[in-house]
């Protein structure tokens, strides 16, 4: 029991090294899986500390922006489909500059790429495209990397704290629903 514990130790040790890859990887596939950006960010400073989460967060970012601009221009329905989600929620009276997008990207459950297609429909090329987005991905990284990082700081006991203050807060805001019993709703009474 020890020794094979010794060896799977061992073996994370010997592998340590595909950890920033794996997490980058992780970056660029997050929208398949909707995680949101801020849930990998504080992960990052959890698992590297504030510097290197931060680095490998921005660069992780930065990729799955590319990727998204490569889609965007080459796939021309999922170009119009976020060209629909702009205009039902925005209308076309909405624009929105570098900094005002750098400011919505901080705010937990804004739409990450929906942003990412406003920056590339105010790009007009791929150079410019990446300059904004590292612009506006940057203070996003560094605010939840360090929130992640200090997380590691707080006591337990505080933790579990918050924790359970949350969902004892999330119980009492839910929708309360009626639960009808099969039985009941079709239940035959003689009249």
């Amino acid at each position: 029991m020890v020794w094979e514990l010794l060896y799977q130790i061992k073996w994370v040790e010997n592998y340590a090294f595909l950890a920033p890859i794996v997490f980058i990887c992780l970056h660029m596939i997050r929208p398949l899986f909707f995680v949101p950006v801020l849930l990998l960010c504080i992960t990052g400073g959890l698992l590297f500390g504030f510097v290197a989460g931060t680095v490998y967060s921005i660069i992780g970012l930065t990729l799955s922006s590319l990727l998204f601009y490569q889609l965007i221009h080459w796939v021309d329905p999922l170009r119009k489909r976020f060209e629909n989600i702009k205009q039902k929620l925005f209308g076309d009276r909405q624009t929105l500059n570098l900094t005002q997008i750098t400011l919505l990207r901080m705010v937990p459950f804004i739409h990450f790429h929906l942003l990412s297609f406003w920056l590339y429909e105010r790009s007009n090329n791929k150079k410019a495209y990446l300059q904004k987005t590292l612009i506006s991905v940057v203070p996003v990284t560094l605010l939840y990397t360090s929130l992640g990082q200090s997380i590691q700081e707080i006591p337990l006991p505080y933790v579990l704290l918050a924790t359970s203050i949350i969902c004892v807060i999330a119980f009492l805001m839910r929708n309360k629903q009626a639960v009808i019993k099969w039985q009941h709703f079709f239940s035959t009474s003689s009249t």
